[in-house]
């Protein structure tokens, strides 16, 4: 397993939802807990599959409502072979696209880590899916330069570093937000070991 580094971009939610989203416990949740009212694991784990994984990703207008997995993005780089060189799609630029429509609406940009397998595992809840990893043979996708890690059911607010609120101003943007105080490093994790 790997660690992960991702963003997401969350359009037009107020201070006090980012605050739950950080200090809640629960952090970033799918659509289908988000919009359903009493959460069941049975029925987001039943939507847990490469055929639900490929509608949340191709067809998100129609299923985008009830969907058990969560859009991240944690960048990629495109072979332009024309050319001969490659091309970086950074995650915080994909991310803040979401988040503020494109620089129209403010919006709020997460700081996160995942866990992803070496292999594709779309039931298995514990592991984000690597969509944008093409060694998978998972079939062509028009989003690949949104770099996309796909979580699932939730991202605990433990994994998720900070918030970041990007409001639209003339200039740019004006930019301020929260480190989260309940993050946990994946340091511990990693397989790296001190001198004794």
């Amino acid at each position: 397993m790997i660690v992960q580094w991702c963003c997401k971009g969350i359009p037009s939610i107020s201070d006090a939802d980012v605050r739950q989203i950080l200090l809640g416990g629960e952090g970033l949740v799918c659509s289908l807990w988000h919009n359903t009212p009493i959460r069941s694991m049975a029925d987001a784990l039943s939507r847990l599959s490469e055929r639900h994984l490929d509608s949340h990703l191709h067809d998100y207008d129609s299923v985008g409502h009830e969907t058990a997995y969560i859009s991240l993005s944690a960048g990629c780089v495109e072979r332009d072979a024309l050319l001969a060189r490659n091309v970086r799609h950074a995650a915080r630029l994909t991310a803040l696209a979401f988040a503020t429509d494109w620089g129209q609406v403010a919006g709020w940009l997460f700081t996160c880590y995942v866990f992803v397998g070496i292999n594709p595992a779309p039931q298995i809840p514990a592991v984000a899916e690597e969509l944008r990893e093409l060694n998978h043979a998972r079939p062509y996708s028009p989003y690949y330069r949104e770099g996309e890690v796909a979580a699932k059911i939730h991202v605990p607010s433990r994994q998720i570093l900070s918030a970041e609120n990007w409001v639209p101003v003339a200039s740019g943007f004006k930019v301020n937000g929260y480190v989260n105080p309940t993050f946990f490093d994946p340091k511990p994790l990693v397989n790296e070991r001190a001198t004794l």
